[in-house]
């Protein structure tokens, strides 16, 4: 169903519950103009590139006013940065408005960058008018991989200004996605002793993400898991592949639902490179052991299974965590071969 109008927007994460989120209105741009317009990714949503850059949308996407009804929030979620497990993480710098039913499904909305959430901590709850606009165009080239990606609908930029190595505008990022929940979600129930929100969280993505794939009798919860190391290997294949290097694969950059997630310090390894640099290759400064190079990939994703499978651990028998891990390693050599075979053609 094509949207029309930004009052189409619903919110089914309020079912989750308090515990998962906190209730956030976004801080609008001064001056708000819209900087770059992800044509293709608007089409996901039944709108005009241009109705972006003035109107409601506009005043949505500045966070300047937000329709009737509307709820945004902010994801409450930890994570294992670096190998190292943080509890306090969430969105502290992004709020998801909520979605839209789509001819391709559903659909969230986010903004990144629309100031400062109850999870910032420290930060500004700001982006950068650079940053915004390498992930546009890196979430663009991963579309037409056909690689499955959060994508960047627009970026907007305001009178405000940043320090990020250097002033520059402020800007939000309009992304659009299945599903903003992540591995790290998960570890933020497993963290807190809450095996109720354990099963809240599966099963809304069983029923809201799952429902075509995972039945909703039987073991649903392994079978839950189960799907998503399939399609955890399958994108990392898809990566592989593609020469594509994710940057900073922390557990709570890990998509639930198998897209490519947050991509501020992602990056293509560069075509002149032998095999041995090319394995070598560090999409960002950060990781400075190289924990997250291009030829580590695979088996991070494998790590990153192995987290989320511990933290489902109060809700799913060993046996069956086991078994879904199992599957990770074919199941990704199959799919990066027959990837790799597809290129050559």
């Amino acid at each position: 169903m094509p949207a029309t109008s930004p009052s189409a927007l619903r919110q089914p994460l309020l079912a989750l519950g308090p515990r998962l989120y906190e209730p956030v209105a976004p801080k609008p741009l001064t001056n708000p103009e819209l900087i770059a317009c992800d044509g293709d990714a608007a089409a996901l949503i039944g709108l005009d590139p241009d109705a972006c850059s003035t109107g409601d949308w506009l005043a949505l996407f500045s966070g300047q006013r937000l329709p009737q009804g509307c709820r945004p929030l902010a994801l409450d979620y930890a994570g294992h940065q670096l190998g190292r497990f943080n509890p306090f993480l969430g969105d502290g710098r992004v709020v998801v408005l909520g979605g839209l039913d789509t001819d391709r499904g559903w659909l969230e909305l986010s903004l990144k960058g629309a100031g400062r959430t109850p999870y910032a901590r420290e930060a500004d709850g700001r982006a950068g008018l650079t940053e915004c606009l390498h992930e546009l165009a890196i979430s663009r080239r991963l579309a037409d991989l056909g690689i499955p990606t959060a994508r960047c609908l627009c970026v907007i930029a305001g009178d405000e200004q940043v320090y990020r190595q250097g002033f520059e505008r402020a800007a939000i990022l309009v992304r659009l996605a299945p599903s903003h929940l992540r591995f790290g979600s998960f570890e933020n129930c497993y963290f807190k002793r809450d095996a109720e929100g354990l099963r809240l969280l599966a099963d809304y993505l069983i029923e809201h993400h799952y429902s075509g794939r995972v039945q909703a009798d039987g073991d649903r919860h392994a079978a839950l898991l189960q799907t998503m190391v399939t399609d955890t290997a399958d994108l990392i294949a898809h990566w592989q592949a593609a020469g594509f290097v994710h940057g900073m694969m922390n557990t709570d950059n890990q998509s639930a639902v198998g897209i490519t997630l947050d991509l501020g310090a992602a990056a293509f390894v560069p075509d002149d490179l032998d095999s041995g640099r090319r394995d070598a290759f560090v999409a960002s400064p950060v990781d400075e052991k190289g924990r997250y190079a291009f030829g580590e990939q695979p088996t991070l994703g494998l790590w990153n299974c192995n987290v989320l499978a511990r933290a489902l651990s109060p809700i799913i028998p060993a046996e069956a965590l086991r078994a879904a891990l199992r599957t990770y390693e074919p199941r990704y050599l199959e799919q990066f071969e027959a990837r790799r075979s597809a290129g050559r053609r």
